[in-house]
């Protein structure tokens, strides 16, 4: 059921002829909020204003039909991003955003404005659809979205604990026991290329940070979370490129990185104690036998006729391999 003011409902019971415009509101991962609207100048609504493609270097947006039906669902929201060379997301042009992940996670809320005229904010908003980034695909002067609703969070692995020798937890999270807090180390960068990152402060042994991330916290791309493919010396190795390197200057945080092993979990965080891997399963084997009639018995001699698995007489010459 949707939810309107009063003042919404007698509008819509009253007013012969209304402006309407759609308002998108962008959370990203980082805790950074982005609005935009589709209108042809600023909305200012509920103490947050919403940009229009026509200034301020704002993307436009185009999206495609929303639907509502009865039962538990996945529903799905296509959401085009319009730019073109002047426009910028955080500094950097909508594209470059959408490759070097920042859209990645991120929540898109998408509500009804109707208004008998675009300066007047006081009739209320209706929501069309609330959902989370699911699928990007970035091209020549368009960012398509695909965006799922809430119900895709039930879409999670079943059983919840595997009997793998990789731990079932990840790390810090409230299995673990360990603070997220206490194991960030802030850096500050010397130098950049899009690859990687050169630091002070960072004092700690080799691939320490790898399959870690680093979320840069200043300059240019500033709200950008990657991931660490390698460390070492100081050198932060990024898995994917940033849009643009940083500068000498720019702060972030880096994260540690865990590879769910019994080892790592011991030396490196001291949580054997909460490690839910199973490094002791057997595992698995499988026999592997000859053609009938056909694979040698150990003297050399043929097999004669269906045998049983062995390798006497007339038996089946068998192979294990593991897997």
């Amino acid at each position: 059921m949707k939810t309107v003011s009063a003042g919404f409902k007698t509008m819509l019971q009253t007013s012969q002829s209304l402006m309407v415009a759609d308002l998108y509101t962008l959370t990203l991962l980082s805790g950074t909020v982005l609005y935009y609207t589709d209108a042809p100048i600023n909305i200012t609504f509920g103490g947050n204003t919403y940009l229009a493609a026509q200034l301020d270097s704002a993307p436009g947006f185009a999206r495609g039909p929303t639907k509502i039906a009865i039962g538990l669902q996945v529903e799905t929201l296509e959401v085009d991003i319009l730019y073109d060379g002047a426009t910028r997301i955080m500094g950097v042009t909508p594209g470059a955003f959408a490759n070097a992940g920042g859209f990645d996670g991120a929540t898109l809320k998408v509500d009804k404005f109707l208004t008998p005229s675009l300066t007047d904010v006081t009739r209320g908003i209706v929501n069309l659809f609330t959902g989370v980034v699911s699928d990007i695909s970035a091209g020549s002067g368009k960012v398509a979205l695909n965006v799922s609703s809430s119900p895709i969070y039930l879409n999670a692995a079943f059983p919840r604990n595997y009997f793998m020798p990789q731990d079932n937890n990840a790390l810090f999270d409230a299995n673990t026991g360990i603070s997220k807090a206490a194991w960030a180390v802030a850096g500050t960068t010397t130098s950049s290329t899009k690859t990687s990152i050169t630091a002070t402060g960072l004092t700690q042994p080799t691939d320490w940070f790898a399959l870690g991330y680093v979320v840069i916290t200043s300059g240019v791309n500033a709200g950008l979370t990657h991931s660490v493919k390698a460390f070492s010396g100081g050198v932060l190795t990024l898995l994917y490129p940033l849009p643009n390197p940083c500068t000498a200057g720019d702060t972030f945080t880096a994260y540690p990185g865990y590879d769910r092993t019994q080892a790592t979990a011991t030396t490196k965080f001291s949580m054997l104690s909460r490690f839910r891997g199973f490094p002791y399963v057997p595992t698995p084997e499988v026999i592997t036998l000859g053609s009938n009639g056909s694979a040698p018995s150990d003297n050399g001699a043929a097999g004669a006729g269906i045998g049983g698995v062995g390798r006497g007489s007339g038996g089946q010459k068998a192979k294990f391999l593991q897997q």
